[in-house]
């Protein structure tokens, strides 16, 4: 099956930039603090250069043949059997993660805004969505992320200076108070999430229609997000202190609540809110398109729409069983998902790149002469 659609190189920016924001907007100060405690921004810091790296990498191993994705790759570097195994660990991966950011979502609005809602119908309702949206396709998914990318910058970037007058730089003290190796720790954590969910680009980066700038503008794309990322936790440690940033699940939308201006802006957090949802809908949405694309491929099926409808039954109970609340998500998931997703952004494309260096050697090795 092959995907009729072309996105451009802003497209693909404003991909990466939502993919890397995501969710991470509302928990990310929560995880990382959890960890590094008031040092968590140095651990963020420290993270993003590191987390470039990854990025990098994946468009390096997209490199290697540009028009094929993680499937095609898989199959003709590693061969039909292996390829065809390692396809079904990160496609397991793509499902698993889609059902992990829908349940996030259907918590955050089951617990803070619609509480009479049953959860199975606020995740019917996002799964009809993103199944109109992967029926429509790849390129209006990116148009519309677009369209609304906007909106997102401006809500976080409202929150953050609307905050700036409650900062107290003491909360930040004492300096590297937890040592070293929990900074590291904390690194590692903000290197994985977000930047080790990225994997998926290698399903999407194949159709991008221009590519000379990609890039550059990809990795530029992933330093604003995580530079905006990295000032979000500061801003949260100094306003709501450690303590409060480590045991608040929702952070952003706690620091959203503290906005008061002449006693007439506040309660803002719907905006809060409405920035999140949209920003971890594409990044689910493009997730599940990225597994539903690389199964069509690896069975070969004509038409991705003809594996829709099974593919949203498997995800809508695996939003069910996946967790059983967003407190066991992020104290028990969390800790053992990191090192899946840097498996699939960092082990597996050092090991098609490795493979196909090799590969071309022995082909230079058995030429002419």
């Amino acid at each position: 099956m092959e995907e009729k659609g072309r996105i451009s190189i802003s497209n693909i920016a404003v991909l990466v930039f939502l993919s890397i924001f995501g969710d991470c907007v509302l928990v990310y100060p929560s995880i990382i603090t959890g960890i590094s405690k008031q040092d968590a921004w140095i651990s963020s810091l420290l993270s993003i250069p590191a987390g470039l790296a990854v990025l990098w990498l994946l468009l390096q191993v997209h490199q290697l043949y540009p028009e094929l994705t993680f499937i095609q790759l898989c199959q003709r570097i590693l061969g039909p059997w292996l390829g065809a195994l390692i396809s079904i660990w990160y496609l397991f991966h793509l499902l698993i993660n889609s059902a992990i950011y829908l349940r996030e979502v259907g918590d955050f609005m089951n617990n803070q805004t619609y509480v009479m809602t049953p959860l199975p119908v606020i995740n019917l309702i996002l799964i009809l969505v993103m199944m109109w949206g992967l029926y429509m396709g790849l390129e209006p998914i990116a148009r519309t992320a677009q369209i609304l990318f906007p909106l997102c910058l401006v809500f976080t970037l409202f929150l953050i200076l609307c905050l700036l007058p409650q900062c107290d730089s003491q909360q930040l003290k004492p300096f590297m108070d937890q040592g070293i190796p929990k900074v590291i720790e904390g690194s590692i954590f903000a290197v994985s999430y977000p930047f080790g969910e990225l994997a998926f680009l290698l399903m999407i980066l194949p159709y991008v229609s221009k590519k000379p700038g990609l890039k550059k503008s990809v990795l530029l794309s992933g330093l604003t997000a995580s530079i905006l990322l990295s000032v979000l936790l500061i801003v949260s440690l100094m306003v709501l202190g450690s303590f409060v940033t480590e045991n608040s699940v929702y952070t952003s939308y706690t620091l959203s609540k503290k906005i008061n201006i002449g006693g007439f802006l506040q309660r803002v957090e719907s905006m809060m809110s409405t920035a999140w949802i949209i920003t971890t809908f594409f990044k689910t949405i493009l997730h599940f398109y990225a597994f539903t694309l690389g199964m069509t491929q690896l069975l070969r099926l004509d038409n991705v729409r003809t594996f829709l409808g099974p593919s949203f039954m498997i995800l809508f109970g695996l939003i069910i069983v996946s967790a059983p609340n967003i407190t066991y998500y992020l104290d028990t998931i969390v800790h053992a998902w990191i090192y899946w997703d840097l498996t699939d952004s960092v082990v597996l494309p050092l090991l098609l790149i490795v493979v196909h260096k090799f590969r071309s050697k022995g082909r230079h090795s058995l030429g002419p002469g």
